[in-house]
């Protein structure tokens, strides 16, 4: 018996997930929980092979990203995770897709899309939902801003403008300009709002050498 437990902040979402699971043969829910300080304590006194959490709980929404996923991964390393998102930003989907996880769905797909992802997804080759595939055609190319252009974007999206930038880097408007453009395009950020919302979820910018 695959023991699951699910974790939401949306009573609806756990109500419809917890009734589609218990039909199915050889799964078990045996926690739900609402918030991260009772998901914690559940992992703590609650043995499950797999945790299906939602990607929008308090902690990504102060900038922490990914964190939640990668403690996970690196505290309970057998314990299989399947996110679910109301997140349409491809960066944030890209990096989600990218830490481990087993699913990653979106909560606009049909309740068999958890199923699916559920049964076929590993966590090297981890199962997408139709939205979640439809959202990534749109971007990111799978590239991350170098270095120079990730700094670029962390003081744009603290209000300096192009041309202080420039200033402060001893680089052209031009040249500080195209920087932007290419970590914006590598990210599939299409405008300063999706920018701005970006790194609100993900809080630091991830960057190549």
């Amino acid at each position: 018996m695959i023991k699951i437990i699910l974790a939401d902040d949306q009573p609806a979402v756990i109500s419809g997930a917890l009734k589609y699971l218990n039909e199915i043969p050889g799964y078990s829910v045996v926690a739900c929980v609402s918030s991260i300080d009772e998901l914690a304590l559940r992992l703590r006194d609650t043995p499950c092979d797999m945790l299906i959490t939602e990607f929008s709980m308090p902690i990504n929404r102060i900038g922490e990203g990914c964190a939640l996923l990668n403690r996970l991964n690196q505290d309970y390393p057998a314990i299989d995770l399947i996110v679910l998102t109301m997140l349409d930003i491809p960066a944030v989907l890209y990096q989600i897709s990218t830490v481990g996880v087993k699913g990653l769905i979106h909560k606009s797909d049909e309740i068999a899309e958890l199923g699916r992802a559920i049964q076929e997804g590993t966590r090297s080759t981890p199962y997408l939902g139709k939205s979640v595939q439809r959202l990534l055609r749109k971007g990111p190319s799978g590239k991350l801003p170098t270095v120079r252009e990730a700094e670029v974007l962390k003081m744009y999206v603290v209000g300096n403008s192009l041309r202080e930038i420039a200033r402060s880097l001893n680089k052209s408007v031009k040249t500080v300009g195209l920087q932007k453009s290419s970590a914006m395009k590598k990210l599939g950020l299409r405008n300063d709002i999706e920018l701005g919302r970006y790194c609100c979820t993900m809080g630091r910018l991830s960057h190549t050498a």
